[in-house]
């Protein structure tokens, strides 16, 4: 009888680990999307967004510290308001993960901006941007 009492105890020990394992990692999970994806979707819930910034699209107003740009997946663009100060990395043509919600007038209100960048470093030429191999290594088109 104690032996049957104690594998039970085992099993369910192992099922409470299994579930709190599971219910950690689905929470921890987090999926970026793509402007096309967001706006088809209309969804407003906290999530990641994923594109490039759009040449000549980044502006910052001194008086309130407010970043705004707009971000492409190649098709669609979509505009981008944040009060996070990104790195010395964040420029025009760069990939950006972005952390936040969906706000009112299809603007995507950043809470937080990554900036992603790749193992390749190149010596930028004048008149250009971002070199060629990084916009390619983010999935991007010619600089």
């Amino acid at each position: 009888m104690s032996r049957r009492v104690s594998a039970l105890g085992l099993l369910l020990v192992g099922a409470a680990l299994v579930v709190l394992v599971g219910v950690g990692l689905s929470s921890a999970v987090v999926y970026y999307r793509t402007p096309s994806e967001l706006l088809a979707s209309r969804d407003s819930t906290p999530t990641r967004l994923y594109g490039l910034v759009v040449p000549g699209s980044v502006h910052v107003d001194a008086a309130t510290h407010r970043l705004s740009f707009r971000i492409t997946d190649g098709t669609t663009s979509i505009g981008v308001v944040s009060t996070a100060l990104p790195t010395a990395l964040f420029r025009d043509g760069v990939g950006v993960v972005l952390a936040g919600s969906m706000g009112p007038g299809d603007v995507f209100a950043a809470d937080e901006v990554l900036v992603k960048h790749s193992e390749v470093y190149e010596a930028i030429q004048p008149g250009q941007t971002v070199p060629p191999a990084v916009v390619t290594s983010l999935g991007g088109g010619t600089p």
